[in-house]
């Protein structure tokens, strides 16, 4: 059974975290285009070492995969002994293949839900490595619960740019669905000028579908759970009452 067949959808996310997504959507016959819109690069290493050497933290917290891999290509899991909360499934996996236990995950897969569930005593540190777009709620939720927090940026997500030709090529053509993972992708859309046609949108959770509308992007769909699984079955939801 091929539900997506017929279908063409972008995919925005970083090449090197699109693989699996985009295996998932061609197998159930949808037709792909790779347009990666954001970089990662990271930063502030000798900084995240040296607050991981000053400072016992009662929790760490994990709001992406590429928060755990930059992290943790600075700093050795073997001396890790604090409590780790983490947003979601897939980062919750990215913690256990290094060989770390999840302490906690919030209900829905958002950083504001994991800062109003996660059960901090008063006083307790928090260190949440992040990019440095990342925004500042739930630090600020934390800190309201008497935590003390620090925020650290270890990566950066840098625009990918593409010449007018190169994205003629891409969306002269029937597009019929565009995905955006995060809310900086959707910004590096919008650098590029693209203008939005008949395309659907889908987002991966209600923080990138905010800055999708902030943007004036319609969205059609938001992943629940926020996954890129939860992105599939709605895809196949809009390809099915589209058909």
């Amino acid at each position: 059974m091929q539900p997506l067949k017929g279908k063409t959808i972008v995919i925005t996310r970083s090449a090197n975290q699109a693989e699996k997504f985009i295996n998932q959507l061609e197998s159930l016959g949808a037709k792909t285009i790779s347009l990666p819109l954001i970089t990662t690069t990271p930063i502030n290493q000798e900084k995240l070492k040296s607050a991981i050497k000053s400072t016992h933290y009662n929790w760490l917290i994990f709001t992406s995969t590429n928060a755990v891999q930059f992290f943790f290509e600075s700093i050795d899991a073997n001396s890790i002994n604090s409590k780790i909360a983490v947003v979601g499934e897939k980062t919750k996996q990215a913690i256990e293949q290094i060989g770390l236990q999840v302490d906690f995950i919030p209900s829905q897969y958002t950083a504001k839900q994991l800062a109003e569930e996660l059960p901090i005593s008063e006083n307790d540190t928090i260190l949440i490595p992040r990019s440095n777009l990342a925004k500042n709620d739930s630090a600020e939720i934390l800190e309201g619960k008497n935590g003390k927090v620090k925020s650290i940026s270890i990566y950066t997500n840098n625009s990918v740019e593409y010449s007018e030709t190169e994205l003629a090529k891409i969306f002269n053509q029937q597009i019929d669905y565009i995905t955006f993972t995060s809310g900086s992708t959707i910004q590096s859309f919008i650098k590029l000028g693209i203008e939005v046609k008949n395309e659907k949108i889908v987002c991966i959770g209600p923080e990138t579908a905010k800055t999708a509308r902030e943007n004036k992007l319609p969205v059609a769909a938001i992943a629940n759970p926020h996954t890129i699984e939860g992105m599939v079955e709605e895809l196949i939801k809009l390809s099915s009452s589209s058909s």
